[in-house]
């Protein structure tokens, strides 16, 4: 009988052990999200693939390799002889492919949440059209011309390779003892002055 009431009193504190030491600490993740780069407030999708690695319970590293497109135009209309209508807004995109570094900290993590914020240092190759500057004139600036003339002026590097930082605060949540789900939020600034700020949901696989 005291064995058992020293069995029944000891029972919770093995499964909080049993909790802690079954935590899988590898994973392997894809995230998909939406957001805004600072370049013109463009808006556009980002792709992320990453590897995390808990060397502690609530420390870790991950290497991540990711890809962003953002798009925006110059809006210009204006009606034709014939009265049709026309687009003849200048249209631009910004795209790049980066590699970055995370520490990791977990500020609440268990066997099905996982909740904190990561930082590191990224590096970026980036294209972008963006032009730095267009001026427009319209027929009755006298021209010559019966339809807007546009004229495009570039002084920035169209390629560019920068260093920077990233911050990123996550959650995922297990639904089953391998895979997890999430939102996460992030914030990235580099050496080219570009700012790109997004909201994804990640989809994992740990072992």
């Amino acid at each position: 009988m005291k064995s058992l009431v020293l069995l029944l009193f000891f029972f919770p504190a093995l499964l909080c052990a049993q909790d802690t030491t079954t935590l899988l600490n590898k994973s392997l993740q894809i995230e998909m999200g939406t957001g805004l780069h600072g370049s013109g407030d463009l808006a556009g999708l980002t792709l992320n693939t990453s590897y995390t690695h808990y060397f502690r319970k609530k420390v870790s590293y991950t290497v991540e390799v990711g890809t962003s497109i953002h798009y925006g135009s110059s809006a210009l209309y204006y009606t034709d002889k014939s009265g049709k209508n026309i687009d003849g807004s200048y249209r631009f995109t910004t795209a790049g492919i980066q590699l970055a570094g995370k520490i990791g900290l977990s500020v609440f993590r268990n066997k099905k949440n996982d909740l904190g914020l990561r930082l590191g240092p990224l590096v970026r190759y980036q294209s972008s059209s963006i032009p730095d500057r267009i001026s427009t004139l319209f027929p009755a600036a006298g021209t010559g011309f019966d339809v807007p003339i546009s004229f495009v002026s570039n002084e920035s590097p169209q390629n560019t390779l920068s260093i920077g930082g990233v911050f990123q605060l996550f959650y995922n949540y297990s639904i089953s003892n391998k895979i997890y789900i999430g939102p996460s939020a992030g914030f990235q600034i580099d050496s080219n002055g570009d700012t790109i700020t997004n909201i994804s949901l990640a989809c994992g696989m740990k072992f």
